[in-house]
């Protein structure tokens, strides 16, 4: 599937790469006849007939079949929104403990909440399966973290709205440590 797709891509219909790939691909059928290497190579897949390997790439399919009353799930961009997550929490930690509001501790709760229910939910569904805990178990475990993650966030906000927040909070701890330094 790889190999299928790294054929697919703007840089494996360039001139040298055709060149090459016909030099190895199908050294026989040059001889036969002269093909022009200006061609990408799906053109030249469609042309050359003699060759075993081109027709096995040919006939290699990357794409899923889609039925209509099937619901096709795209994980690739639940895995980009989870990385775009963990690396606007790498600004928003100082930035939220150096300038303390409502707006940057309710975007660090909702932040920390979204990140620790993926990590959380990854950990229950690749560790309390079915095929090993039968099939109750695991609904009670993924239902244990939306429990979790809905408690998590429920409690922040109210830290925020009801009492000091989340970066005072924090200041407030470092503050007690030092105290306890300096006596």
């Amino acid at each position: 599937m790889a190999f299928s797709m790294f054929l697919r891509t703007s840089g494996c219909q360039s001139r040298m790469f055709t060149q090459q790939a016909m030099r190895l691909a199908t050294q026989p059928a040059i001889t036969q006849r002269m093909i022009s290497s200006s061609l990408p190579v799906r053109n030249i897949m469609k042309d050359t007939k003699t060759t075993p390997i081109l027709n096995a790439i040919r006939s290699f399919r990357t794409s899923c079949v889609r039925r209509s009353a099937e619901k096709v799930e795209d994980h690739s961009r639940l895995w980009v929104i989870e990385r775009v997550v963990s690396a606007a929490l790498v600004p928003l930690i100082p930035l939220a403990l150096m300038m303390p509001n409502k707006l940057f501790d309710s975007l660090l709760a909702i932040l920390i909440t979204a990140h620790s229910f993926w990590g959380l939910e990854a950990i229950a569904v690749d560790y309390v399966r079915a095929s090993i805990f039968g099939p109750i178990l695991p609904k009670i475990a993924i239902g244990l973290v939306y429990l979790i993650s809905i408690a998590t966030l429920g409690g922040l906000f109210y830290i925020i709205s009801h009492d000091v927040g989340i970066a005072n909070g924090i200041r407030q701890f470092w503050a007690i440590k030092s105290d306890a330094q300096k006596s």
